[in-house]
C-alpha cells in the first residue's frame, strides 16, 4: 500500500490554561509553572523530573519521593459550575496526560 492511502492523525491540543505541578517531597505543596501548551508542559515536566533525579543521584537529597503532574483550568470542574484546576484530559483525543504524552510527545527530549 502506498503512502497515498495512509492518513496521519493530526494532534489536537486543548484550548485551556495549563500548569505543570512538581511535588518535590510527597506530601507537600507543589512548585507550579504555568505553561502555554502541551509541548511546553512536556519540556517543563521532563526538566523538573530530571533535575530531581540528578539531585538524588548526586546525594543532595536523601530519597526520591516526588511527583509531577499536568493540570488544566476547567470552568466547570465538578459539573455544577465550580471553576478549578483539574487533571489534564484532552476531550478531542479522549486521552489523559500520560497517554497523550506517550502518543504524541514521547520523541521530545528535555533540554
Amino acid at each position: 500500500m502506498g503512502r497515498a492511502g495512509i492518513k496521519k492523525k493530526i494532534m489536537q491540543l486543548v484550548n485551556k490554561k495549563l500548569q505543570v505541578r512538581h511535588y518535590p517531597q510527597i506530601p507537600c505543596k507543589p512548585f507550579i509553572v504555568n505553561v502555554k501548551d502541551e509541548f511546553e508542559a512536556k519540556k517543563i515536566a521532563d526538566v523538573l523530573a530530571n533535575q530531581h533525579l540528578w539531585l538524588y543521584e548526586n546525594r543532595i537529597i536523601p530519597d526520591y519521593s516526588n511527583a509531577v503532574e499536568v493540570v488544566m483550568w476547567d470552568e466547570d470542574s465538578d459539573g455544577e459550575g465550580t471553576p478549578d484546576w483539574v487533571s489534564y484530559f484532552n476531550e478531542a483525543e479522549c486521552m489523559e496526560w500520560e497517554e497523550f504524552e506517550e502518543t504524541y510527545l514521547s520523541e521530545m527530549a528535555a533540554g
